[in-house]
């Protein structure tokens, strides 16, 4: 996801490669274009990574763009930071602009390249099978607005609970799709999240028709994101 505005640009889960077939990935044009500092890639403030799934990042990728980018600035965790370092041969050239953050309970708040994030951790989906992945969640603010990005986190109303996203009046939130398609999903988007704007994210390749009626059902005015380049502006 690329977010623009207020003079800002901030790209969520955006350097990866085809590894996962099921789920779409930038095409090799796309990934010169960010490389390229291509419109509408340049002067990009800050990169944000959720968690290291190779859906959602790949180190050499990371690791570049941030060489050839020296405006911009990754906020992660501590296990994307690490990963970085083990697989990225020039990570000493990049390492100053990286932040990850140790695992934990508590919101964090950083002020970086002018850009102000509030981040959480939160278990991935997958219950004990991916417990070890540190899943970050991201509230960007920018432009007047709050924009919500979960990651791939677990729909536990009682960690959603615990973060307290209502103190936030979140304009936006880019969420699985499937959570508005499921009562654990609705019960945290309605009761916790409270967004004025929803968009489905992480939707897959071959199109899942029932969950797209369903959410349509429970959420007429949501967008879910089917392609690339998609484009949604932020409502006033």
């Amino acid at each position: 996801v690329l977010l623009e505005g207020g003079g800002q640009k901030v790209m969520i889960d955006a350097l990866f490669d085809d590894f996962y077939k099921p789920y779409l990935s930038p095409s090799e044009a796309t990934i010169g274009q960010m490389m390229a500092s291509e419109s509408p890639f340049q002067q990009v403030n800050l990169l944000l990574t959720t968690h290291i799934h190779r859906d959602h990042f790949e180190a050499n990728l990371t690791g570049n763009f941030l060489k050839s980018h020296k405006e911009s600035a990754l906020l992660s965790s501590a296990q994307i930071r690490k990963e970085l370092e083990s697989k990225y041969v020039d990570f000493d050239k990049v390492s100053d602009r990286i932040k990850g953050h140790e695992r934990g309970i508590k919101t964090l708040k950083d002020q970086i390249n002018g850009v102000t994030v509030y981040s959480f951790f939160m278990y991935h989906a997958g219950g004990e099978r991916t417990k070890s992945i540190e899943n970050m969640d991201f509230i960007v603010e920018m432009g007047g607005k709050r924009i919500l990005h979960l990651g791939d986190s677990d729909m536990n109303p009682d960690r959603f609970k615990e973060v307290n996203l209502g103190q936030y009046n979140i304009d936006v939130a880019l969420i699985p799709y499937w959570y508005m398609s499921s009562d654990a999903g609705i019960e945290i988007i309605n009761d916790y999240i409270k967004p004025k704007q929803l968009i489905g994210v992480h939707y897959p390749k071959a199109p899942s028709r029932t969950a797209l009626d369903e959410i349509r059902k429970n959420y007429p005015k949501a967008t879910v994101f089917q392609k690339p380049e998609q484009t949604v502006i932020i409502k006033e």
